[in-house]
């Protein structure tokens, strides 16, 4: 069980959005970090057979993503997911495992797993419409699954849920990922904290780091500071350096820094996070428009 990309290319007018992206993903939960309008939909969209690339290929057990046979393996909940809002869960789940030509019989015992499987069983005959947005996303993951995929592709899934439902979906996805290739899209840097094997992180296009957390936050590790300065001190400190985080207390203003060197003679160096690398490549980052209409 193996997806490859190959030096994989997209490009909307001037805005190259996937810029030669190489990646090879095995069994396990890969969590795709990056802001908003970073490549990360365009790369899932490709990777799920929807869009093609300029350039480049992707491949599944060398079987390449466009084909028909592709699709019978492939599980994809999009950023936007659609629902018809009359129809109960049971009667949605239904109705797509007839167009994926799942069995009568069959189509019925997978729904009935899956509306367990997600804590949808007790409204199973309620229509969709009366449903909150973790409800809606949990049902968006069933009928994801309803083919049993060896690869599934989840396009922030957890944005916009309450914290109870972003911890009940990131257990769940984290249980998916131990019978098949789960690929997480997300820019929310705790989602893929918690539970990626694997975290990839890109911003403009380009996978700038791969790896698990520990080898990810090596790129800062020995580089984040906190002190306690006076307000003067504080700007002259946030105007030479990055600011993770900035908050003013009774006894002066606490900073946050990342930086080679030590930033001030009451700094301390902590433990570098993922957010703090979040924060470090993205504080800046300018790029909502950077794959419209897709991201």
């Amino acid at each position: 069980m193996e997806l490859i990309l190959d030096r994989v290319t997209k490009q909307y007018k001037n805005k190259l959005a996937v810029d030669r992206v190489s990646l090879s993903l095995k069994k396990g939960v890969y969590g795709l970090l990056g802001a908003n309008g970073a490549g990360k939909t365009t790369l899932m969209r490709m990777m799920c057979g929807v869009l093609k690339p300029d350039s480049g290929e992707i491949l599944y057990d060398g079987m390449k993503v466009e084909e028909e046979a592709y699709r019978d393996i492939l599980g994809y909940l999009p950023q936007e997911f659609g629902y018809y809002p009359d129809f109960s869960a049971m009667d949605f789940l239904m109705y797509l495992a007839s167009l994926k030509g799942i069995p009568k019989k069959q189509a019925r015992e997978k729904s009935l797993e899956l509306l367990e499987l997600t804590d949808l069983s007790h409204v199973a005959k309620k229509k969709i419409k009366t449903f909150s947005g973790g409800m809606k996303q949990r049902l968006g993951i069933a009928q994801s699954l309803l083919n049993n995929p060896k690869v599934l592709a989840l396009d922030e899934p957890t944005a916009g849920l309450d914290p109870k439902e972003r911890v009940r979906f990131r257990n769940l996805i984290s249980r998916l990922g131990n019978e098949r290739i789960v690929l997480l899209s997300t820019h929310i840097v705790s989602d893929v904290e918690y539970i990626a094997d694997v975290i990839l992180v890109m911003k403009s296009g380009a996978m700038i780091h791969q790896g698990s957390l520990k080898e990810i936050i090596q790129a800062i590790d020995g580089k984040v500071w906190e002190c306690t300065v006076d307000s003067k001190t504080a700007a002259e400190l946030t105007a030479r350096y990055d600011a993770l985080n900035v908050r003013e207390e009774q006894n002066g203003t606490f900073l946050r820094l990342v930086c080679g060197q030590k930033p001030a003679e009451t700094a301390v160096s902590v433990e570098a996070s993922l957010e703090d690398l979040y924060l470090y490549y993205f504080s800046d980052a300018d790029q909502g428009s950077g794959e419209q209409p897709y991201e």
